[in-house]
């Protein structure tokens, strides 16, 4: 007997499982009891890789040959045209054998038009939903919704109805912990409402692109920790009960004149106000400097993370973080003739809260050491100063040098200098 054979079922189970679609069938051949492992193991995996015809024939007769198994585990991922009928049968399947994790990737044009069964939306075992669907995708909710168990929802390339359909499907999800929309279609909506009060992640996000949405983002989330706006714009924002929120992540994406900036923004902050970490990147900066109400006091924040950004606008949100501890350039702005110019006024948070500074991606540009220079010069609490160098290999030592003119400061514990290793694996 060989070693492999000596294993037991349920860590052959486990085996057949982890491999790609083709190869997992080829196992039924081996003997008997592999044909008997395979049609019996609880987490379905099925992927059209390697196939060149015949992928919806191995699901089907896969699918027939079960008997009395639950399908714990539904997993589609189609890369080619499928008829639609089949999906839909496919659906129904996982359905009836009490599926607790449906991921459907059918991301290319269906041969016969597709309808998602209204069964998926009153499925009383499901906990995880992830549908990729062809581009703008018509997603009908039904009337009726009652996910009880539902727990993580992610939609991509879905086209939305109409706004009482989608506020219907959030809110009948009563124990739901993470929700992703992504890339999704909101034409027809006048109002894109997230109202769920076990909701803890929330992600609209539109990348590669910009989604430009020209009505109210309404979010009634009070168990909400977690907010990522990604490449997405809204013209008002309406947000409730968000105490509980810890950490966001805004970029707004390469749109450098929207019409929202004027209208969006300023909402936008005071709906995330209560936060404690921040990650922003892009033009968010520039709409900070536009907009002509007052930026809302952020009195928790803590941490603030700034990614790719211009020359102003950064400042002026450290003037309302009053207690910001942690502050990081992911990367640094780009300065005009590569020259700082520092605020008019030093902020407050600088001057007694601010306790650890970091570059992430230092080039050594004249502006990057102007901005080392004036952080020593008026961080007074600072305790930690890290430099990550990732400029090439014959700038790197100059730039050290330069970094050691500045003159020491009492207060700072530490400068840390980080020095990237390149692909030949040099320092």
């Amino acid at each position: 007997m060989d070693k492999l054979s000596a294993l037991p079922d349920e860590l052959l189970w486990v085996i057949i499982s982890l491999l790609p679609f083709k190869e997992a069938v080829r196992t039924s051949v081996l003997s008997t009891r592999w044909k008997n492992l395979f049609v019996s193991i609880s987490h379905l995996n099925f992927d059209d890789d390697g196939f060149r015809r015949g992928f919806m024939n191995s699901v089907d007769r896969v699918l027939f040959a079960r008997k009395g198994v639950d399908a714990t585990t539904f997993r589609v991922r189609c890369r080619n045209p499928l008829d639609g009928s089949r999906a839909e049968g496919w659906i129904q399947y996982a359905l009836w054998h009490n599926v607790k994790e449906l991921e459907l990737d059918l991301s290319f044009p269906m041969e016969i038009s597709f309808k998602m069964p209204s069964a998926l939306f009153t499925c009383r075992t499901l906990v995880t939903l992830k549908l990729v669907m062809p581009d703008n995708f018509d997603f009908n909710i039904p009337r009726k919704v009652h996910l009880p168990c539902l727990k993580i929802l992610h939609l991509e390339f879905i086209e939305f109805s109409d706004d009482d359909s989608v506020e219907r499907l959030f809110s009948s999800c009563q124990v739901l912990d993470e929700l992703t929309v992504h890339r999704c279609s909101f034409e027809n909506l006048t109002e894109f409402n997230v109202f769920n009060p076990s909701l803890k992640r929330l992600t609209i996000s539109h990348h590669p692109g910009v989604y430009e949405f020209e009505n109210r983002i309404v979010i009634n989330a009070p168990n909400l920790v977690y907010f990522k706006y990604f490449h997405f714009i809204a013209k008002d924002h309406f947000f409730m009960d968000l105490d509980s929120l810890v950490e966001a992540y805004i970029d707004f994406g390469p749109v450098f004149n929207s019409v929202f900036y004027d209208f969006g923004t300023t909402d936008l902050i005071r709906g995330i106000s209560r936060l404690q970490s921040l990650h922003f990147s892009g033009p968010f900066s520039e709409a900070l400097l536009l907009g002509d109400d007052q930026i809302p006091a952020l009195p928790n924040m803590t941490y603030l993370k700034i990614g790719q950004c211009y020359p102003h606008g950064w400042e002026r949100l450290l003037n309302f973080a009053p207690f910001l501890e942690t502050l990081v350039f992911e990367k640094l702005p780009c300065f005009q003739e590569n020259i700082m110019k520092p605020p008019r006024q030093v902020p407050s948070c600088l001057k007694s809260q601010i306790k650890v500074i970091k570059f992430q991606s230092f080039k050594g540009k004249k502006s990057e050491l102007q901005m080392v220079g004036y952080f020593l010069k008026h961080a007074q609490a600072l305790e930690d100063l890290v430099i990550h160098i990732t400029a090439r290999q014959n700038r790197k030592l100059t730039i050290i040098e330069e970094l050691l003119k500045f003159p020491r400061i009492s207060h700072v514990k530490r400068v840390i200098v980080v020095l990237s290793v390149d692909s030949h694996g040099l320092i």
